[in-house]
């Protein structure tokens, strides 16, 4: 039987064509063993004779010439479904942008690696955070690891996302508000909507949050994170709105990065409670989670500090000395975050930024 591995139609019994796995000849009728489309076995009857004009019109069909561009396309979609496996860098050259090493650093040996992604990034200002974020996110969609992504952000930095990851990336969030949020005549705007973003002062509002909690988030992305607190007074954890919406997210959601450039504000009590956000149960107890953090390449942090250097340079060919300057992120040693005195509001004295390390250590 010449019909064994041929993909065909027969009118009558199926909708679309099939492909023949087995035939057996009955007295005058084939018994044939097919497979549709969706990948289900059925069986199929034909007389020989409508075998045998089958058999005749599949060697008749002559070749048939392929739109160039269709053909390309189909060529092109079945590269970038794996291309992930062969270009390590792969959401580089779709993305509107050219990331400094650092950036790169953060994203494909740091964070993407992690079997379990729960990360704090704490670069300082300046570092491209929210360029890492959309390189991951672009990296995850298109591994198709995540489908619906949250975005929580202060208020003012809202439009600057949205705008951020669709003129660099193509990908299109809505932004809800309380005006978009009380539009909605029925459902869950959060189920609505694959890719949001909104201002995390709104979503903590008793009337919000419970509908962002009913959606199962694959990622869920916290900028400026420290200002989830939470302060520890006697046996009793004191927790802001922002830190309980935070706290439930994280529980409920696989995947969650954690964005800020101060994750240490001087207290200590309240920088590990901060750190209970990544994962309860890995930093349980405030003697190690300082250790945890030193690690090298730790699965849960990384933070780097711009750095500013003039750099002094002799030129070999006419022996004559150039200055330089320099300037980039790196991991300061040990691995574990401090203040920098910034204002006399929220800097802290270098006094007490020791005895909070020292008592943390």
């Amino acid at each position: 039987m010449h019909l064994i591995g041929k993909r065909i139609s027969i009118s009558g019994q199926f909708t679309g064509s099939v492909t023949v796995e087995s035939a057996k000849l009955l007295e005058d009728t084939w018994l044939l063993r097919v497979r549709n489309q969706q990948g289900e076995l059925h069986d199929a009857y034909l007389t020989v004779a409508e075998a045998e004009e089958i058999l005749a019109s599949l060697e008749q069909v002559s070749e048939v010439p392929v739109d160039a561009n269709q053909f390309f396309l189909l060529i092109e979609s079945a590269r970038i479904k794996t291309a992930f496996d062969y270009d390590p860098h792969f959401a580089v050259s779709l993305s509107g942008v050219r990331p400094l090493p650092h950036q790169l650093e953060a994203v494909y040996e740091r964070i993407l690696p992690q079997v379990r992604l729960r990360f704090l990034l704490a670069d300082d200002p300046g570092a491209g955070k929210t360029i890492m974020a959309g390189l991951l996110l672009k990296e995850l969609k298109l591994r198709n690891a995540v489908e619906r992504v949250l975005i929580l952000a202060p208020a003012p930095l809202t439009l600057q996302w949205q705008d951020e990851l669709s003129s660099k990336f193509s990908a299109t969030f809505e932004v809800i508000n309380s005006v978009l949020a009380k539009g909605q005549l029925a459902g869950n705007p959060w189920e609505r909507f694959r890719q949001c973003i909104a201002s995390i002062d709104f979503a903590k509002r008793d009337d919000v949050a419970p509908g962002i909690l009913q959606v199962d988030w694959d990622l869920v992305i916290i900028d400026e994170a420290h200002k989830c607190s939470a302060r520890t007074q006697g046996d009793d954890l004191r927790r802001t709105g922002r830190y309980k919406l935070a706290e439930e997210l994280s529980r409920i959601s696989e995947r969650i990065l954690l964005l800020t450039a101060t994750p240490h504000q001087g207290n200590v009590d309240q920088f590990h409670n901060f750190l209970r956000l990544l994962d309860p149960e890995q930093f349980i107890f405030d003697q190690l989670n300082p250790q945890m953090l030193r690690l090298e390449d730790s699965p849960w942090f990384l933070r780097r500090i711009k750095v500013d250097e003039t750099l002094t340079v002799e030129d070999p060919k006419v022996g004559q000395v150039k200055l330089m300057h320099w300037s980039g992120f790196h991991s300061p040693r040990p691995t574990y975050p401090t203040v920098k005195k910034r204002s006399s509001k929220k800097a802290k004295t270098e006094e007490s930024l020791n005895k909070a390390d020292s008592s943390a250590a």
